[in-house]
């Protein structure tokens, strides 16, 4: 997403940044102590690797929380009791992350070294000696990033449960966390097996294509709407005492808003320059993404297929691939159907903040600034 500004929605980023940055940094120097050796590194690890986030779903946190107090008619000057509430997010997505560079074999996250890089390199300049034939550097730090990566997303629930286990709502507070959590892990599963079961030779061409669309949908819902819109603004609002009504409107918005973000992030991995994106451009090629992009083609204009099907899946993505690429998306009118298809997520996003009449006009202007600080990347 955009950076923030000197805007309304990026000045209570900036604000915000600030007070959950404190509060996770707090709670790191605790997580970095450990009296067995071993265990001290591996959570020095994570408490590192939990540093140096954008912190945008933290203060997703605070904005529903502010909005359901506004909604209350009570002072939402002092935010500082949803800040528990956004570290435990933050860490939650730190241990995701974790995981997600274990599928996706990435070499670093936010600047710094991934958890099982650090691992293999450890052991490689140690020379440390595997024990049976069937070990492998690279398995054990695998392995030992799983591990890891299941602290933080259990370190999340136990702050959580600490923070707030007077509060009226705790149940309620941990159960959806909880219910993001298992979502979260639907769509990452999904992505990661749907090229695989697609290959089923009882399908035939019709429902290939119908579950593909579907699939994609799912994907787009559950790993990106859920994890890094619709949890947090929930969570936010729920800790503030919203009612369910207001929850289910503010959860719509913010799954259009979820899935235009996903939609610009795929045109991004395509089109972006690298120094914008933050990565390799053409990753998706590589990893074989199944994005609107690549459904499109598959789906409604499979003609183009085969010649797709020759770049898409390279492990090593040069200029050339990656302008055929470019090429096929826009000639068989991928790249125009995922522009509309983002555009029209965010119209309905811009429509449903004006039938939440429950938010303030103050609120209203800060969540209409908060649409376009998310169309604001460029590519």
């Amino acid at each position: 997403m955009g950076k923030e500004g000197k805007t309304a929605f990026g000045q209570f980023f900036s604000e915000s940044r600030k007070e959950i940055g404190r509060e996770i940094a707090q709670r790191n120097r605790k997580l970095k102590k450990d009296s067995n050796l071993f265990l001290k590194t591996a959570r020095e690890d994570l408490a590192e690797l939990n540093e140096g986030g954008k912190l945008l779903r933290g203060t997703l946190v605070r904005l529903g929380y502010r909005t359901a107090l506004h909604m209350k008619g009570e002072d939402a000057s002092d935010l500082c009791y949803s800040n528990a509430l956004s570290a435990a997010f933050e860490m939650f997505q730190t241990g995701v992350l974790i995981h997600d560079d274990i599928i996706d074999n990435a070499a670093t996250r936010r600047g710094r070294y991934t958890i099982q890089r650090r691992y293999e390199q450890r052991m490689a300049v140690r020379g440390t000696r595997m024990l049976t034939e069937a070990d492998d550097i690279k398995d054990v730090a695998r392995s030992a990033a799983i591990c890891i990566g299941d602290y933080g997303i259990y370190e999340a629930n136990r702050i959580l449960a600490e923070a707030y286990a007077e509060d009226p709502s705790a149940a309620k507070l941990i159960a959806y966390f909880d219910e993001v959590v298992l979502n979260t892990i639907r769509g990452e599963l999904l992505d990661v097996i749907l090229p695989y079961e697609l290959q089923e030779v009882s399908y035939d061409m019709k429902e290939g294509q119908r579950l593909l669309e579907e699939s994609i949908r799912d994907i787009y819902h559950l790993k990106t709407a859920c994890y890094s819109l619709i949890g947090p603004l929930h969570l936010g609002m729920m800790l503030g005492g919203a009612d369910e009504s207001s929850m289910r409107m503010m959860d719509r918005f913010a799954d259009d808003v979820g899935i235009a973000y996903q939609i610009m992030d795929d045109l991004l991995g395509i089109y972006a320059d690298s120094e914008v994106l933050g990565k390799d451009v053409g990753s998706d090629i590589a990893e074989f993404k199944q994005t609107i992009l690549y459904m499109y083609v598959r789906t409604k204009k499979p003609e183009y297929a085969e010649d797709l099907l020759r770049y898409y899946g390279r492990k090593h993505i040069d200029g050339e691939t990656l302008s055929e690429v470019r090429r096929i998306f826009r000639e068989s009118g991928a790249y125009d159907y995922a522009q509309d298809a983002m555009r029209s997520c965010f119209l309905r996003a811009e429509k449903r903040i004006g039938r939440m009449s429950f938010l303030t006009a103050e609120d209203k202007y800060i969540f209409r600034d908060f649409l376009l600080w998310c169309q604001g990347r460029k590519y």
